[in-house]
């Protein structure tokens, strides 16, 4: 059997009743011709000459053998005629209609010095002059006593009559005639014409109109959310869960800002001082509404209390001396007081630091008091009874919807609360690049970025480059692809953020690289390390440490 390009023809041909000549071809030449002929069926070709003009054409047979070498086939179905009065090819189907075609080997003919001329330029053939053949196959017509025309001698023509020996023709075709200067085409021929008419490819996708894509669905997603807020109406308070990518923090944001409509004095804080930089910038205009940090709302009220504060401190400054300090100056100042409370990121509260934050409701009748908080059991949250006390909302937050299927497939094999659904697009691979040592890692990073950013496809604000450790960081200094880089807590729309994954906690951006993976050892640093990308995610690092954060097994890195 010869070897067939397509190995199988697709559906759609199969099914056409104006290819079956073709099909019937096709079947012919894979059951008799030998194993040694390769056989590429419906090969098209473009071509521009010189002075701009555009041709296009098709080859509906290419054969192929490294000793008789080439042989370009048309194929025409029906019972064919040519009209004597213009030259005019004519196909009559069985009902009697008669339809215009080209000349079959005039079709041939230009196949064959178009990739003849690829072949050459190619310098595959290395100035060989390789034996090509060209002619036609007309199943549907039975051999005439004569030549069609002067360029159609009987013997370059296969009809009806030669289907059942259509092996023997071909080889025919291809070995008669005998020209000193011809050459075979040879292995190295064969393995060129097979690169030119049938290599594989797979082009890496533009992740400009992935993003654009992808966002608009993300985008989409979340905003069908904001329906949830109306099952919190009624309930002063209530603990409402979800994993990362969501939506808590939209939902937080809605919630806080449409109180804030309603006149009511309205506290949104977060553990986190860069998330909270964060949902500052979003929350611009809202009358009546405050956004900080927990310890930097802390020192704020306290100040206007005028309660006392250490400058600096240990820990326990931080776990106990600020939230009492928060207690204390809502007390002496009762202004300074909100008529409603929401938590983003809750699970980062220490309970008496929620505690004090309820104590800050002027009253406890009307106020309202809203925790959203991540429930991965793997997080590290060492008092949880606070949040478990709070009526919890009856609709969790299972769908995710900030990340793409394929990213999300990855964090959930660090998630361990609720089942999470992905809501998503698809999206890209997430992609891994591996590099024996940190060198080589910031290299290939400065690489990636640049290509993207070089080619258009993002912009430099569209790019975080996060790491599980501070050594990267400094490597990296304040350039990354000659672009300038910021903090998390300091985003500006021309420069890559660069921070720890650590400090990233609660954002996201549209592409993420990790580096510095090496000191990714904690489950909810590479929880919360894998989750951050929305549509882009690549890991840079040893192939062992990207196994690792994949779990899966290693494999050898250059």
């Amino acid at each position: 059997m010869a070897r067939m390009y397509p190995r199988e023809l697709p559906r759609h041909v199969l099914e056409n009743p104006k290819l079956s000549s073709e099909v019937r071809v096709y079947e012919r030449m894979r059951d008799k011709l030998p194993g040694d002929y390769n056989c590429y069926y419906s090969r098209s070709w473009h071509e521009a000459d010189r002075d701009g003009a555009e041709f296009d054409g098709e080859a509906d047979f290419i054969v192929a053998h490294a000793e008789h070498g080439l042989l370009f086939l048309e194929v025409k179905g029906g019972r064919v005629s040519c009209r004597e009065a213009d030259g005019q090819w004519l196909s009559e189907d069985r009902d009697g209609f008669k339809f215009r075609i080209k000349n079959p080997l005039s079709q041939a003919r230009s196949s064959k010095h178009h990739f003849l001329k690829r072949l050459n330029a190619s310098r595959a053939l290395s100035g060989r002059f390789v034996r090509a053949r060209h002619g036609a196959i007309l199943p549907g017509s039975a051999r005439p006593r004569r030549a069609l025309a002067p360029d159609a001698p009987l013997e370059i023509i296969a009809f009806g009559d030669d289907m059942e020996t259509l092996d023997r023709w071909i080889v025919r075709r291809m070995t008669e005639g005998d020209d000193h200067r011809e050459s075979a085409l040879g292995l190295d021929g064969l393995r060129a014409l097979e690169e030119l008419l049938a290599s594989h490819f797979e082009l890496r996708a533009h992740i400009g109109i992935s993003l654009a894509d992808d966002a608009r669905t993300i985008e989409r997603l979340t905003a069908e959310q904001s329906w949830i807020l109306d099952s919190l109406a009624d309930n002063k308070e209530m603990a409402i869960s979800g994993g990362a990518g969501s939506g808590k923090t939209v939902l937080a944001v809605e919630k806080a800002t449409r109180s804030a409509a309603d006149g009511r004095r309205t506290l949104l804080t977060c553990y986190n001082a860069p998330l909270a930089a964060h949902l500052r910038t979003i929350c611009q205009g809202n009358e009546g509404l405050v956004v900080a940090s927990f310890h930097a709302l802390c020192r704020a009220l306290a100040q206007k209390a005028g309660v006392e504060l250490p400058s600096d401190g240990d820990q326990s400054v931080f776990d106990h001396l600020l939230p009492e300090a928060l207690v204390d100056a809502v007390s002496n100042n009762p202004d300074l007081g909100f008529d409603t409370v929401i938590i983003d990121e809750g699970q980062d509260f220490r309970d008496s630091w929620l505690h004090a934050l309820r104590l800050t409701i002027n009253d406890p009748e009307t106020g309202g008091f809203y925790v959203f908080y991540d429930d991965n059991q793997r997080l590290f949250s060492p008092e949880k009874g606070f949040i478990d006390a709070l009526p919890a909302s009856s609709i969790a937050l299972t769908r995710n919807l900030r990340n793409t299927r394929r990213i999300h497939a990855l964090m959930a094999k660090w998630y361990q609360g609720r089942r999470s659904i992905p809501a998503g697009p698809e999206g890209e691979p997430v992609g891994t690049m591996a590099c024996r040592n940190g060198e080589m890692a910031l290299a290939r990073l400065n690489e990636r970025i640049s290509q993207m950013l070089n080619s258009g496809q993002v912009a430099p604000g569209q790019i975080a480059v996060l790491s599980g450790t501070g050594d990267a960081l400094t490597a990296l200094g304040e350039r990354i692809a000659g672009k300038p880089t910021c903090r998390a807590d300091d985003v500006r729309p021309d420069h890559i953020v660069l921070d720890t994954v650590r400090r990233f906690k609660g954002l996201s951006r549209p592409c993420i690289f990790l580096i510095g993976i090496e000191g990714l050892t904690d489950p909810e640093l590479i929880y919360v390390a894998t989750s951050r990308a929305n549509v882009l995610l690549e890991i840079i690092g040893t192939a062992e440490d990207i196994a690792r954060l994949k779990q899966e097994v290693a494999a050898a890195g250059p």
